[in-house]
């Protein structure tokens, strides 16, 4: 028995080191397609509109890098709702496969958290692992430019995108305990500070939960700013962010489940 379990240990580990390339990977490559939008010596020197015919209004900017005299031009879409924006992301499939999971989502099941300032907005929400129906679920994140047109509110084409899905999510529970979770979701999830609004000044974490006391949960002591029951693949558990919450990734974090008064 002690063999059997060992090796499924080492079996579960080996799967959530593959899942963590994954997201590190799907992160930085949806990153990579949008880079200038977290480049503060990129300029938008140039402004263009025009509308399709899906309503979408278009936004072609000339971007200057810099002092150079290099130029990038970048196409967004705009939106009058977030939904809509997700619906016409673009980011590519993992692979031409029909059961490909991929970042390119086009439903949302279920929202669960929207943070948005004058310039951006981050939404999470819970999508399919793969956009085919009925299946698994998982903890979708998308990135926004946001824009004012008067007093109406658009959403540009996601710049950036990851997921987190539901099967690892749990896997990442049982392996270990509660402590174990949290560390990985802050070891993991935001490293880059990619999916921040206020990244010079702040550090956005966030994770998920299996742990019933996790309404509970201090990390160095501070509570989170919210803790939001979710289900994904009919397991109920946490969704849990801390607006600012300054974290040193080579420090192991003091992780508590008690109730505190």
């Amino acid at each position: 028995m002690k063999i059997n379990r060992t090796k499924k240990l080492w079996i579960a580990l080996l799967v959530l080191i593959t899942w963590s390339i994954g997201i590190y990977f799907n992160a930085m490559n949806a990153e990579e397609k949008a880079n200038y939008t977290s480049d503060k010596k990129k300029t938008i020197t140039k402004s263009e509109n025009s509308t399709t015919g899906d309503n979408a209004q278009v936004t072609k900017q000339t971007i200057t890098k810099g002092g150079s005299k290099d130029e990038d031009e970048v196409e967004l879409s705009y939106y009058d709702t977030i939904e809509d924006a997700v619906k016409n992301n673009t980011f590519a499939k993992d692979s031409d496969a029909k059961d490909s999971p991929n970042l390119n989502k086009k439903v949302i099941k279920e929202k669960v958290l929207l943070l948005e300032n004058e310039t951006n907005a981050i939404l999470f929400f819970i999508g399919n692992v793969r956009e085919t129906n009925n299946h698994k679920d998982s903890l979708v994140v998308y990135k926004f430019k946001v824009k004012k047109e008067g007093s109406k509110k658009k959403y540009s084409t996601p710049t950036n995108a990851t997921q987190i899905s539901g099967f690892f999510a749990k896997n990442n529970y049982e392996i270990r305990d509660g402590e174990y979770e949290i560390q990985t979701c802050l070891n993991l999830y935001n490293t880059y500070q990619i999916f921040n609004l206020y990244p010079e000044t702040s550090q956005l974490q966030w994770g998920t939960s299996y742990n019933k006391n996790a309404p509970n949960l201090t990390v160095n002591g501070k509570h989170p700013t919210k803790v939001i029951p979710i289900e994904l693949d009919g397991d109920d558990c946490y969704f849990w962010y801390y607006e600012d919450l300054k974290y040193d990734s080579s420090k192991e974090a003091k992780i508590s489940f008690k109730k505190t008064k």
